[in-house]
């Protein structure tokens, strides 16, 4: 695989040098900043009317301009979607013993990649994925694969928020905010080499640190998770080598 762009979003934290300076910062995340969801007036009213924070979020990084959509498949990964949305449905189901269907309709893990695809009048595959800690390996996985079964390039992206109060105690993994979007091509020269080889002990990557680790070039290898030994390495490749 072949890193060919990306664009990413938080609070504070939007343009590709403010990323480079966390990403060399060492910072765990970015600084959490409380911040209205960013404008997204590429997407038409009717159908932008219908996301929220997490949504609206996640639509503003699909539709930045420096990283413009051109009908590619599209990977969504987040670990737990739109859980402010479910969290509402079911309180709602508690008390009323029913729930909106359009608000359910918008809950689920592909909604925000659905009004996407709809504003960009697309009918490319569209993937959700939440695999727990091993979710940015999932998502990498799924990459790999749909370059190897012949896609030109695919869009992978990742959305996170902090979890609610109601919910810190049943979490311990770190809490915060993170949009981003890669655009993920099969090329010759400098590449990325997802590999099975050898047993790690080190936790698996989380989102952040993946990006972190493709915006610095001297990293050169990324724990994903110890379970199979799955990890990430810069390599260059030639000719018909196969980087995927």
């Amino acid at each position: 695989m072949n890193l060919q762009g990306w664009t990413a979003w938080m609070p504070a934290v939007e343009t590709p040098a403010a990323w480079l300076d966390w990403a060399r910062s060492g910072a765990v995340a970015p600084p959490v900043v409380a911040e209205a969801p960013p404008p997204i007036r590429e997407i038409p009213p009717l159908l932008r009317r219908r996301a929220e924070r997490m949504g609206r979020a996640l639509l503003h990084v699909l539709s930045r301009p420096e990283l413009p959509y051109a009908g590619q498949p599209l990977i969504l990964c987040s670990r737990l979607g739109e859980f402010p949305r479910s969290l509402a449905l079911l309180r709602e189901l508690a008390r009323d013993g029913q729930v909106s269907p359009q608000q359910f309709s918008m809950s689920v893990h592909n909604a925000a990649g659905g009004l996407f695809m709809m504003a960009q009048k697309a009918n490319a595959p569209l993937t959700a994925l939440a695999a727990a800690e091993e979710t940015a390996l999932a998502g990498l996985q799924e990459a790999a694969a749909q370059l190897a079964d012949g896609a030109a390039s695919v869009w992978l992206c990742f959305s996170e928020e902090p979890l609610p109060e109601a919910y810190r105690l049943l979490d311990t993994t770190p809490q915060h905010t993170d949009y981003f979007a890669l655009l993920l091509e099969f090329t010759t020269g400098e590449a990325f080499c997802l590999q099975s080889e050898i047993r790690v002990t080190a936790a698996p990557a989380s989102p952040l640190q993946l990006l972190r680790f493709l915006l610095l070039p001297e990293e050169e290898t990324l724990c994903l998770s110890p379970r199979g030994g799955w990890t990430l390495r810069r390599q260059s490749v030639s000719g018909s080598g196969d980087a995927r």
